[in-house]
């Protein structure tokens, strides 16, 4: 993540998220917010955050020109996860640090709701690069859908994030946008797994998605922060040997983002986190 400008929305965060509680004590207790400080200060920040991101979407950017020039009967598209990978939602990690609060549904939300999260340094301009070459570029991300009491249609999630692409310099008049919980379009609804076949909507497993935007485009390209932007992972652990068994994709047709405040890889509790790490033998 980057380093900001505070903007007028940004200050309206310290007031709207609401958001309260308090670490417990004892190391089989979850980890209290400030357990996230470091990585928060880094990706805020530090110029060393910033260099790896402008870094990954400059080589992609190069690897895409190449790509590019070769004849395909169809055409192509790039596929990104959003948080993370393209918006920055580091204010939000932020608000949880300084409240010693912990992420809940209802004030990540008021987040979403102020489409104020800057861009990932780097992202923008790989985008437009994408774009003027004629590729198609596909948001899929689990923000989930949900209604509001004050707005209307059942994904007022959609209309943000699209708004707050927009805001960070992103056409998305011609992108697809792929949300956690919506409807697929129609085609795409047999390619639900069997677990979203129940209520007919995109699940947080993203493969349906990926198969959907292969109907019409081939995927040359992969951007996330978390392993399940790439393939699905079972149990959601994603150990290091995940990156050794698809090290043929890491900076060619796979890139991955990084992000030390949430995910998979990171466990819950200080016991947890004791029995992982290793030190000096």
């Amino acid at each position: 993540m980057m380093n900001y400008v505070r903007t007028p929305a940004i200050v309206l965060l310290l007031v709207c998220l609401g958001v309260s509680g308090c670490a417990t004590t004892g190391d089989s207790a979850p980890s209290s917010a400030n357990d996230n400080m470091d990585a928060v200060v880094w990706q805020q920040t530090s110029a060393e955050y910033a260099a790896v991101t402008t870094g990954i979407y400059a080589s992609a950017t190069t690897a895409l020109e190449a790509i590019a020039k070769t004849d395909r009967a169809r055409s192509m598209a790039v596929v990104l996860d959003v948080d993370e990978t393209v918006l920055d939602n580091v204010p939000y990690q932020a608000q949880l640090v300084l409240d010693d609060a912990t992420y809940e549904g209802e004030s990540w939300d008021r987040w979403v709701a102020l489409r104020a999260a800057p861009a990932t340094p780097g992202v923008v301009d790989f985008i437009q690069a994408s774009q003027s070459l004629g590729v198609h570029v596909v948001f899929i991300t689990n923000r989930r859908c949900r209604a509001r009491p004050d707005s209307t249609g059942d994904c007022p999630q959609k209309d943000d994030t699209l708004a707050n692409l927009q805001d960070v310099g992103i056409d998305t008049t011609s992108t697809t946008l792929f949300l956690r919980g919506e409807i697929p379009p129609e085609g795409c609804a047999e390619l639900l797994t069997a677990a979203e076949q129940d209520d007919g909507t995109w699940s947080s497993d993203k493969t349906s998605r990926r198969e959907c935007v292969r109907l019409d485009h081939d995927i040359v390209m992969l951007f996330g922060d978390q392993f399940g932007d790439f393939k699905e992972v079972e149990g959601g652990w994603s150990g290091r040997d995940l990156a050794a068994e698809f090290s043929e994709y890491w900076g060619k047709t796979w890139f991955m983002l990084p992000n030390p405040t949430y995910g998979g890889w990171k466990p819950r509790t200080s016991d947890e986190k004791r029995a992982l790490i290793r030190g000096v033998d």
